[in-house]
């Protein structure tokens, strides 16, 4: 299932895949903020599970070490 992403949406997958890169740095952080970013590019969801959606929740809540949010 195929489905397009609203610019709410594309916004918070941006905001998640910049903060993937300072929550988790090096090849992790790379590759979820890969992820993210693309879905916030494209703007279409290929499965319809909210594995998106549930990344980008988990990446957004997460505190860094430092405290940052």
């Amino acid at each position: 299932m195929i489905v397009e992403t609203g610019p709410v949406d594309r916004t918070k997958y941006a905001a998640a895949a910049e903060r993937a890169l300072r929550v988790h740095p090096g090849p992790l952080g790379e590759l979820v903020a890969r992820e993210l970013r693309a879905f916030a590019d494209f703007g279409f969801r290929i499965a319809g599970d909210g594995l998106v959606d549930r990344l980008a929740a988990e990446v957004l809540a997460e505190v860094p070490d430092g405290g940052d949010r």
